[in-house]
């Protein structure tokens, strides 16, 4: 299955969606799911839920939220009514990275270290060394996104090596819709509910991908798109080269016989070259004193 696992409704600040047009969006880009992951609001779950079932698709359920070490989506194992009611909001307005961990984990829920290095939200080398009470850290590392820079997705994805962790990523859309499943998740499991996602998320079968040319954001450079395209290019940097290799040719050719003239010839009269005289001078400055 291939899941689009950060997008956001219009109960995010940002978000100008409604889950409807997500849904129909996701469909239509050739998803299996999405998952809605509105900043710091999870009151509409109950009601999302309903939506997904009516339109016979599946809908992922969680919530993001900005620590006071930096940003992290969390997805609880369950839509309980502690979910839908934002219990969440007694850890603070800001609340300690480690409390949110201990939170969701308690719960049965993950967590996910997400924008790790994107502007000043990130989580930074934080995402190394968080731990819960129980030594618990992040569930999953998000990967790449194509807002991001080339640079950040690159030290997510090393900040995934390094720990061993799972990958994921998806389009993190607010307000181009078009962009939907830019970045996926894509999952070995079969998911049919919240409480199978999450335990696909704590499988290691399930990568992060990329369905569409993502320009500078993409970690190894940007690919051609066909194996034509990639052919043409060859041809067109190699006949510019030879132009110019042809140019320069006859640059240098016309520079060298001008020079020959002008050392041949001076004031219209032919100038003579003795070799001789120039040995000589050359065996004086080379004669011990």
């Amino acid at each position: 299955m291939i899941i689009d696992i950060f997008t956001y409704t219009h109960a995010s600040p940002n978000g100008a969606f409604s889950l409807e047009d997500l849904i129909d969006a996701a469909k239509a880009a050739h998803l299996d799911g999405i998952a809605i992951t509105d900043r710091a609001s999870s009151n509409r779950a109950r009601e999302y839920a309903e939506i997904a079932a009516r339109k016979d698709y599946f809908v992922a359920i969680g919530v993001e939220l900005q620590t006071s070490s930096g940003c992290v989506t969390a997805f609880p194992k369950v839509i309980d009514d502690a979910f839908a009611s934002e219990d969440w909001r007694n850890l603070g307005d800001t609340p300690a990275l480690e409390d949110v961990l201990d939170y969701f984990h308690d719960r049965g829920g993950i967590v996910i270290a997400r924008d790790i290095y994107n502007k000043g939200e990130g989580l930074k080398d934080r995402v190394y060394s968080a731990r819960d009470s129980k030594g618990r850290g992040f569930d999953d590392i998000d990967t790449l996104a194509a807002y991001r820079r080339r640079i950040d997705n690159e030290l997510s994805i090393e900040a995934q090596q390094v720990t061993g962790l799972p990958a994921c990523a998806g389009s993190g859309i607010t307000d181009d819709i078009t962009h939907i499943g830019r970045c996926a998740t894509l999952f070995a499991d079969k998911i049919s509910d919240q409480a199978s996602f999450v335990a696909a998320m704590r499988s290691p079968l399930h990568w992060a991908c990329a369905l569409a040319d993502l320009g500078n954001a993409c970690p190894m450079g940007t690919p051609p798109k066909t194996d034509e395209d990639n052919n043409r290019r060859r041809d067109d940097r190699g006949g510019r080269r030879g132009d110019s290799r042809r140019d320069g040719d006859r640059r240098g050719g016309d520079r060298r016989e001008a020079r020959r003239d002008d050392r041949h010839e001076r004031d219209g009269k032919p100038r003579r070259f003795d070799g001789r005289k120039r040995n000589g001078r050359r065996d004086d400055r080379n004669r011990p004193r």
